[in-house]
């Protein structure tokens, strides 16, 4: 009988403990009717031109994740973005032929308030990913193309969690 009494005590600090910690999930309800808004505020940024293709992979996946419905009519804000890469042979054999390759970007972002052209927040994401270089040059450039594609998807992501996060605790 204490034994229980003793678990069912335990559970309700717990429960007391957790509802005062001060979690509050991104994209949830804050204080009454009131939204975070990070989606609504992400929704009016508009991306920045970037004219290479690995530019375009990143601007396509920020479309993806920030505009789902479409590019804002009437933006709040410009993301600008530029892009470093680089690739590295790492695995090298003695007739100095490669087998492995890592492709690395570099974004550095700008978050710019259109209505005074001044810069809110700037980030900056990196990225790493790996792939094989084969006997076949379509097969190597595929995995190449996709290790891009996989770097690309990634520093998006990070740039949406950031903003999320920025948008979250600038209300706007």
């Amino acid at each position: 009988m204490g034994r229980i009494l003793v678990t069912r005590l335990a559970t309700v600090l717990l429960l007391l403990a957790l509802a005062n910690c001060g979690f509050q999930p991104l994209y949830g309800a804050r204080g009454g009717d009131r939204a975070t808004a990070p989606t609504a505020e992400m929704a009016a940024v508009s991306i920045g031109q970037i004219f290479d293709r690995p530019g375009q992979l990143l601007r396509n996946a920020l479309l993806d994740r920030l505009n789902p419905t479409g590019e804002p009519s009437r933006p709040r804000w410009r993301l600008d973005l530029s892009l470093t890469e680089a690739r590295s042979d790492t695995v090298i054999l003695r007739d100095s032929t490669a087998t492995f390759a890592k492709y690395s970007v570099d974004a550095r972002w700008v978050l710019v308030d259109l209505t005074t052209q001044a810069p809110i927040t700037r980030g900056r994401a990196r990225r790493t990913t790996s792939f094989s270089i084969v006997s076949s040059e379509f097969a190597t450039l595929e995995a190449e193309r996709d290790a891009q594609r996989r770097a690309m998807t990634e520093i998006a992501e990070d740039i949406r969690l950031r903003l999320g996060l920025f948008f979250q605790r600038s209300d706007g």
